[in-house]
């Protein structure tokens, strides 16, 4: 079923917010692992189920305590439009009340989980590309690669673009510079100032050697902590 009006859509991401938090928040520590749509979809729509209903059910308690504090579900289901039109700012401020409790019983409950599993160092998603050539680039410097093809082929120059993550197939590194190498066959040809770029296949790196030099002067840099 798709949401028809704005107000719709509000609801449908409230009630599946607090399953994505959980989710979100567990693959930063356990890392994410291939699933089908459907289950992933499925645990995300059950762990919001659960999350909504404790939070509903406190509120509940605290409004069966006499504190009216938020919107009265029995009443808005009897008067219908009419309770809606009169406690519009309530309804609103119910419903935010909620959806912040319900993330943060998902944020709690994912910490507790992750703390008697032993789970406390965060995963990080991001490719060992995107590792070497910007998380760890230093600043105000240019990486430098060395790429070694499956035939023996090597090229060297500063790394222009790349594709970051995604299947090894599909991933490409473009590397650039007067100083851009080809050596193959122990012959090493400096092909910079004829050829602009290289496009090389990510399929076809057997290995990829990474440096950083200083955009400035050129001198190569210490290689920096990680992060």
């Amino acid at each position: 079923m798709i949401p028809q009006t704005l107000g719709a859509l509000a609801g449908f991401l409230a009630l599946v917010a607090p399953g994505i938090v959980f989710e979100l928040r567990r693959e930063r520590r356990r890392g994410r692992h291939q699933e089908t749509a459907f289950r992933e979809a499925s645990r995300v729509a059950l762990g919001s189920l659960v999350f909504t209903l404790t939070a509903v059910l406190l509120m509940t308690a605290v409004q069966a305590a006499g504190a009216r504090l938020f919107v009265s579900p029995a009443a808005w289901l009897t008067r219908g439009e009419a309770y809606a039109r009169e406690h519009l700012t309530l309804i609103v401020v119910s419903i935010a009340v909620e959806l912040a409790l319900a993330c943060a019983l998902a944020t709690g409950w994912e910490a507790v989980l992750a703390r008697r599993r032993g789970e406390a160092a965060t995963v990080q998603q991001r490719s060992a590309w995107a590792q070497a050539l910007r998380a760890d680039r230093p600043p105000g410097s240019r990486a430098w690669a060395h790429a070694e093809l499956e035939n023996g082929t090597s090229f060297y120059g500063y790394v222009r673009s790349y594709t970051p993550s995604g299947p090894l197939a599909e991933r490409e590194l473009v590397l650039e510079g007067e100083a851009l190498t080809c050596e193959k066959d122990e012959e090493t040809k400096v092909i910079g100032e004829e050829w602009r770029r290289v496009v090389i296949p990510g399929s076809k790196i057997t290995y990829l050697r990474v440096t950083y030099l200083d955009a400035a002067t050129g001198e190569t840099l210490p290689t920096p902590h990680a992060k």
